[in-house]
């Protein structure tokens, strides 16, 4: 069927319950999508709070979003699957409402989806966490670093790994056809979803590009009743359609390995979590993996087949020292015919006589690579004497900078590579230089390795501390520290002289150099130094000042500060810091008289001030 026959390409299905704190973000996203033919049909679940009437406030607004108010609260998959039923769209596609669309998500999913003819077009997703954005685990493991497109399933299994439904595009049709709607009930509802799509569809486009932005709130990690019942919800939901993918597709156990093992390390502090690993968690995979070639052979992660076989051999003391320890500091190996085996401990140990073979190591780890010094100048960042082990040796090997800090555009823009050149010296050494005029102006970056092997499975991990003898922090606009988690992190303040103050008698501005990236700085505010009331300046739609109307925002007879979020030692972004007077080209002192109300914006010599009469 042409897509004539359709009033719309693609429906967004957005799932609306209590979003109000996010929402209008998320629906700004959908409006500003560059897709022409885009419906976007808010579902309402009997929102407690204001939702509906941001709902309806589009609605008004826009001729191509519809609401449909719910009378009686069924929960996400009832919803979704009635907003399946509505759409008006050839494709259609569910949204969480606290998430975010890049604005051209849409466009890239629709175009490769005609232009193959696909059932399915679908991108990566990256998480928002708080002020910052992260990568989601889409390394060379998973595939999808290159445009693919897939007949079937058995082609591109690893495809199983993805089991979201925000982040691809369905024919409705096919929806329809074979009855694929989300189990009512499930909290892992969109697995089942997913996955039972992906064996009905004729054709799959996969597409490396960012096409969502997954808000993922903080939750404990304590394995309390709420987290085991929602594990057994997690295994239910395997059970629903075990059979029939496995018809289709024979390995699918070992693709969803490390999914169902994932949450382990809750059974350390929880004796019904253990008790569920070693029955329900061993019966399903005994009667899953029946008519499995070795489940052991799998492109999960090397401890995943141990723990594996020590839950299959009723081992529990055994896994539970394996659960105890720091992995990432575990860099012991033995080296024999060719290959290489971690040597944990239970490595070889005769009581529980686990295959030699479970051991071998298939992915390069932090812990296995050493860089003797990272040293930054005013020109570069050089990580030097960077040695990778003689059992995997490299093809190509990178620094990688991720840059994270601007939450509502794709960050893939601020990825930068810089590949390994081979030290002539030294025995398996490289050494990789960072330009400084290449990092944006204001920019958080994590720091990763990427490797690619001759006979080993291509990787990229963070670097971490314990990975590194020296750093020299030469540079005073740049910070190289470590996390929390002791991941390293490039912190660039590069501001000095950049930013202009201009005052008139309506508006103060904080004006953006011209061709410089400083977008990435979330806000600029001004601070009222007796009462310490924030008033936040706001980014014009030209995007060139941060602008506020002093003579409405500002209090008479008061003194305020300029303030902006900057990075703490931890590399974390910091709220409250007064903006740094170098930061600001030299200028005269502005006075003027407004209507009723007289300001003066100058500079001390540790911030730049505000004084109104």
């Amino acid at each position: 069927m042409s897509e004539e026959n359709f009033e719309y390409k693609l429906t967004a299905v957005v799932l609306v319950y209590n979003g109000l704190p996010y929402l209008r973000k998320c629906l700004e996203s959908l409006v500003n999508q560059t897709l022409d033919g885009l419906e976007i049909l808010l579902i309402n679940d009997v929102s407690t709070d204001d939702s509906l009437s941001v709902c309806r406030e589009f609605e008004r607004d826009y001729d191509n979003v519809r609401v449909i108010d719910k009378e009686i609260n069924e929960g996400l998959a009832t919803n979704a699957n009635l907003g399946i039923e509505l759409a008006k769209g050839e494709y259609v596609i569910l949204v969480d409402n606290d998430d975010i669309i890049p604005l051209d998500a849409y466009e890239k999913l629709y175009t490769k989806a005609k232009e193959n003819d696909a059932d399915i077009s679908v991108g990566k997703a990256n998480f928002i966490v708080g002020n910052v954005q992260q990568e989601m685990n889409y390394n060379d493991k998973t595939g999808w670093e290159e445009e693919r497109v897939i007949n079937d399933i058995n082609e591109f299994p690893l495809l199983f790994h993805d089991a979201f439904y925000w982040n691809k595009i369905m024919r409705r049709e096919m929806l329809l056809e074979h009855n694929i709607r989300l189990p009512i009930g499930m909290i892992y509802a969109d697995r089942l979803f997913s996955h039972t799509a992906y064996i009905h569809a004729k054709k799959i486009s996969i597409i490396p590009d960012c096409v969502y932005l997954w808000r993922r709130h903080q939750t404990s990690l304590s394995m309390k009743r709420e987290k085991i019942e929602n594990y057994i919800n997690r295994l239910d939901s395997y059970d629903m359609n075990l059979e029939e993918i496995i018809d289709h597709y024979p390995d699918y156990i070992k693709i969803i390995l490390r999914r169902i093992l994932l949450p382990i390390y809750g059974m350390l502090n929880d004796e019904e979590f253990e008790d569920i690993i070693f029955n329900r968690v061993n019966d399903f995979f005994e009667r899953a993996s029946k008519n499995v070639e070795n489940i052991y052979e799998n492109n999960s992660e090397d401890i995943d087949s141990i723990y594996l076989y020590l839950i299959k051999n009723q081992k529990r003391a055994e896994l539970k020292r394996l659960l105890e320890l720091k992995l990432s500091e575990e860099d012991e190996v033995v080296n024999e015919n060719g290959k290489t085996y971690w040597k944990l401990p239970l490595f070889r140990d005769e009581s529980v006589n686990i295959p030699d073979e479970l051991f071998e190591l298939h992915f390069l780890k932090s812990q296995f690579v050493n860089i003797g010094e990272i040293v930054s100048t005013d020109e570069k960042i050089i990580f030097n004497n960077i040695q990778i082990p003689k059992y995997f040796p490299l093809e190509e090997g990178y620094i990688v900078l991720k840059g994270k800090t601007n939450p509502y555009e794709v960050f893939e823009d601020n990825i930068l590579y810089y590949g390994f050149e081979k030290i002539e010296d030294g025995e398996n050494l490289y050494k990789a230089e960072v330009p400084i005029d290449d990092l944006a102006m204001f920019e958080l970056y994590d720091v990763f390795i990427k490797s690619k092997h001759e006979d080993r499975v291509a990787n990229d991990f963070r670097v971490k501390k314990g990975t590194i003898d020296r750093i020299d922090n030469g540079n005073k606009n740049l910070k190289l520290v470590y996390t929390t988690k002791d991941n390293l992190v490039v912190t660039a303040e590069k501001l000095n002289n950049e930013f202009e103050i201009d005052c008139d008698e309506e508006m103060l501005r904080l004006l953006v150099p011209k061709g410089k990236e400083l977008l990435r700085i979330p806000k600029i505010y001004l601070v009222n130094e007796f009462t310490s009331e924030r008033t936040y300046m706001k980014l014009n739609e030209e995007k060139t000042a941060f602008e506020l109307k002093w003579k409405f925002f500002l209090d008479k007879g008061s003194t305020y500060s300029f303030y902006m979020v900057s990075f703490n030692d931890k590399g974390m972004l910091r709220d409250r810091k007064k903006l740094n007077p170098a930061f600001v080209k030299k200028f005269k002192k502005i006075s003027l008289k407004g209507d009723g109300k007289d300001i003066e914006v100058y500079k001390t010599k540790k911030d730049v001030r505000i004084k109104t009469k």
